[in-house]
């Protein structure tokens, strides 16, 4: 059966006391690989070194939710034969990010939708990055939670700090430089931790 590996993966780390090796370093990458070039963009383009009509950077993240929410879904086809994915603490990440996923295209669609009802201003979207650093420290906090490495509880203070110290930044270009440099230390660097320590694909 193909799932047989993977039960014999989590049979041998059950029985050393150990949790499965955490999976969601691809989460981390994926959407901070994203994140990153995008807030630059953002940046760029509102600060006028782009050389784009400022009202044009809504599609910079379109691009970005439509290419977030596809690669979504092929990260979990990829990841569903991963040695360790049955795992209680992967699957509970899994779970997290895909609700953090959700969290933060609930609140910039309802930004979107407040400002064409007219009862928005501009100066909501500058909250949605801090929104998100909001969810990466959930997302790290309950990895920890599930068993996973030590350093994952002061990233999600660090996270819930990047939160709290980005609003006073809040309606300056400054935003997007401070968000873009927040994603490298919350998301990329931890993705590439994580990934390095996956168990490899004949694990079991």
């Amino acid at each position: 059966m193909s799932n047989d590996p993977d039960l014999a993966y989590l049979r041998s780390v059950a029985e050393s006391g150990q949790q499965a090796p955490s999976l969601a370093g691809r989460y981390f990458l994926w959407w901070g690989g994203l994140a990153a070039p995008a807030l630059l963009a953002h940046w760029a383009i509102i600060t006028g070194l782009a050389g784009i009509a400022p009202h044009l950077v809504g599609f910079v993240w379109m691009a970005y939710g439509i290419v977030g929410m596809t690669g979504m879904f092929v990260l979990r086809r990829a990841l569903r034969d991963k040695p360790g994915a049955g795992a209680v603490n992967n699957r509970g990440e899994a779970a997290v990010w895909n609700g953090v996923m959700w969290l933060i295209a609930a609140y910039a669609i309802g930004a979107v939708a407040a400002m064409i009802a007219g009862r928005g201003d501009m100066i909501l979207f500058d909250t949605i990055p801090l929104v998100a650093f909001g969810g990466y420290g959930v997302s790290f906090w309950v990895s920890s939670s599930l068993g996973g490495p030590r350093w994952m509880r002061p990233m999600a203070i660090i996270a819930w700090l990047a939160c709290g110290a980005g609003v006073f930044l809040v309606g300056t270009p400054a935003l997007y430089l401070y968000s873009a440099a927040a994603v490298g230390i919350l998301a990329l660097l931890p993705g590439i931790v994580l990934v390095r320590g996956e168990p490899a694909a004949e694990a079991g």
